[in-house]
């Protein structure tokens, strides 16, 4: 999922840049662009359609993921409004006593820290 988000953002920061890059690529090589240079412009363009018809091939499963996750979390937040007037709306069934300790306690003696004072044979 966030693979997803992430190829997302890219695609449109390729495709915010596309306006740029667009008039470049309809260009001709210059006669002062070396071939290095106009290379990297050539591959460039290409990634540039790439991420475009990548977008486009994506949208109709991320439209898809969006609406899922909108639908999952209306009724998440339903069901926990539901549970929360359920617990906080009705009385509670068990009565409510005080409950007095009075019974004595024992006393329990402790062993020593250091074990049997004897030495063992």
């Amino acid at each position: 999922m966030k693979s997803l988000v992430v190829c997302s953002l890219i695609g449109l920061v390729l495709l915010m840049a596309a306006g740029q890059v667009r008039a470049e690529c309809d260009e001709a090589k210059s006669p002062e662009d070396s071939e290095f240079k106009h290379f990297f412009k050539n591959l460039g363009c290409k990634v540039n359609q790439g991420a475009k018809e990548v977008a486009e091939a994506a949208k109709p499963y991320t439209d898809k993921i969006g609406e899922g996750a909108k639908e999952f979390g209306s009724s998440v937040a339903q069901k926990y409004d539901e549970l929360k007037h359920k617990l906080t709306d009705e009385p509670s069934t068990t009565p409510k006593i005080p409950v007095a300790y009075d019974a004595p306690t024992e006393k329990v003696l402790l062993a020593p820290i250091g074990g049997p004072s004897t030495p063992i044979p």
